[in-house]
């Protein structure tokens, strides 16, 4: 199991990949506990980088959802072992 911490736009989140095709998007609850918000797949994954990149084309196509999140998206990606 691989996950990476990220910071989008003032929000800790956090992306976890099985090494396969199932993704977990999660946030902390109220006491800090790591709860999944939103999950998807995507099969012919080769390589941690292309993970990754799911991951990111994920969340972009999430903020175009939302309207008020329009301004744009930094990442700041802090990979955990």
């Amino acid at each position: 199991m691989k996950h990476w911490e990220l910071e989008v736009e003032g929000e800790h989140i956090r992306a976890e990949w099985n090494e396969a095709a199932t993704f977990n998007m999660q946030r902390r609850d109220f006491v800090g506990k790591w709860v999944d918000y939103h999950c998807f797949t995507v099969y012919g994954i080769e390589s941690e980088h292309e993970a990754l990149e799911c991951v990111v084309e994920m969340i972009q196509e999430e903020i175009e959802r939302d309207e008020n999140r329009h301004e744009g998206l930094e990442l700041w990606l802090r990979e955990k072992v």
